[in-house]
């Protein structure tokens, strides 16, 4: 596997890309909720976030098999550290997701069928976010050059979800609906867009380890 070759480190990235993986399948299951929350297919919320909330807690168990098999001596100690702060940062991503989940099925927010196709569009761009992140760790596992490429598409889907965002504030402020409502929605949309924030965060993390690697 790339550069590394001891079979502790290799069980250790197959761990870490399974953490990610997880995550992946957790952020489908938030498109899932997301989808069926703007249709009003209400009667599914509560399971379909239970599923958002599975996968949240299957990636924590993978994360801490990683973190404590490290702690074991696998890895030299700077990579190490380097490479648990890169897995405790990707984590918040699936934090986020979750709590995402729970704003729609706990807080039930009323929204408006006008935003319904931005807000997918939002969401869609934070996924794209994640794997951009996700392909960009598994550089550092395999091919150190190809971590700048995938690092600058992570800032360049931030960006693009940064300015759907605001737009979506934009509308959401133009609507005519009180405003309380729509500090709910604008919280809402700030929380969906946070993925690609704490994506990005991640991937300044992944470029800071690559460079120290190459030295």
């Amino acid at each position: 596997m790339g550069w590394i070759t001891g079979k502790k480190e290799q069980e250790i990235i197959a761990k870490v890309m399974n953490h990610l993986d997880m995550i992946s399948v957790e952020l489908s299951e938030l498109r899932k909720l997301v989808e069926k929350y703007l249709n009003h297919e209400i009667d599914e919320i509560d399971q379909c976030a239970e599923k958002v909330r599975y996968y949240e807690h299957q990636a924590d168990i993978i994360r801490r098999e990683a973190e404590t098999s490290m702690y074991s001596g696998a890895f030299l100690p700077n990579f190490r550290g380097d490479l648990l702060g890169v897995i405790e940062s990707v984590d918040k991503v699936a934090n986020r997701a979750e709590y995402v989940a729970d704003i729609l099925e706990l807080e039930h927010p009323v929204i408006p069928d006008v935003l319904s196709s931005q807000l997918m569009k939002l969401l869609d761009i934070c996924i794209e976010t994640y794997e951009a992140l996700k392909i960009a760790i598994g550089d550092l596992f395999e091919d150190l050059e190809k971590v700048k490429e995938h690092v600058l598409l992570v800032e360049q889907k931030e960006h693009e979800a940064d300015n759907v965002e605001r737009c979506l504030i934009k509308q959401i402020y133009k609507l005519d609906i009180s405003h309380g409502h729509k500090f709910e929605l604008k919280e809402l949309v700030q929380s969906i867009a946070d993925i690609s924030d704490r994506a990005e965060d991640c991937s300044d993390r992944v470029e800071v380890v690559s460079m120290k690697r190459r030295v």
